[in-house]
């Protein structure tokens, strides 16, 4: 050993820890370049010192192009996905607060969020996985990713139309040009996030915001098991936009 360099000795020390936290070290990558993101994190806070306000996309934001407010003013509230208890995609995701975990493998990356029971998977790059189709959209997207430095890339596209995909609370949708960018690093003991959302229909402009998470001693409380008649209760209270139209039933499930 006494002829070993520094840098190597550098080197086998990082593979040796990665290994004793359960990091798999992806072949695709250097040693170095594998950050340990492993475990659950906490809701995130914004960097920008909005609390959160930086993760969510309001209704009149200067961002919008003409046809995302066209549409936020067609659709009416009551035909919204939330209400049949359709989850959030990215990046809306990130702003309910509950924590998500992260699970590093050698050919992907799972992401689970403890709420609505979604489970991401990217898979990283030159591992052989088929891309989807052309025609072949998914409700969250298609995950690719890469480590990059001591961050990990993770770039989705392949969404389908998501009439809540930018913002349920405003109904601000997105359409399959979509595609979302996250940038992860530690930041000490934390996890920093970047995203930058992209869609030529909605936005004028990339939306790009940071957000710090903590790690949560807490396992996540899975299932989520979303109670359908409590989602559509509030149902019942909101008035119609186009009064004119016959009274809508849901079909149950």
């Amino acid at each position: 050993m006494k002829n070993i360099s520094n840098e190597l000795r550098k080197t086998i020390l990082f593979a040796c820890t990665a290994l004793a936290v359960g990091v798999t070290l992806p072949s695709s990558a250097a040693t170095a370049q594998v950050p340990d993101l492993n475990g659950v994190w906490k809701w995130g806070a914004c960097e920008d010192g909005t609390n959160f306000g930086c993760m969510i996309l309001e209704e009149d934001d200067e961002l919008l192009t003409d046809r995302a407010k066209a549409y936020r003013d067609a659709i009416d509230e009551t035909a919204q996905p939330k209400y049949d208890c359709a989850p959030m995609s990215i990046p809306h995701m990130w702003t309910d607060p509950y924590s998500h975990q992260i699970e590093q493998f050698e050919d992907r990356v799972v992401f689970t969020y403890g709420k609505d029971d979604v489970v991401r998977t990217a898979w990283l790059e030159n591992h052989g996985h088929k891309p989807p189709a052309h025609n072949e959209f998914l409700y969250t997207g298609y995950s690719v990713g890469r480590y990059e430095g001591d961050a990990l890339i993770v770039e989705t596209t392949h969404f389908s139309f998501d009439p809540q995909g930018l913002n349920a609370d405003f109904k601000l949708a997105s359409s399959t040009q979509k595609k979302v960018t996250e940038r992860y690093t530690r930041d000490g003991e934390g996890l920093k996030l970047t995203v930058s959302t992209e869609d030529q229909f909605m936005l004028k402009e990339p939306w790009v915001y940071s957000v710090r998470s903590e790690r949560d001693p807490e396992p996540l409380a899975l299932p989520w098991n979303c109670d359908l008649g409590a989602s559509r209760q509030i149902l019942k209270l909101l008035p119609s936009d186009y009064p004119n139209d016959a009274k809508v039933t849901r079909i149950p499930q």
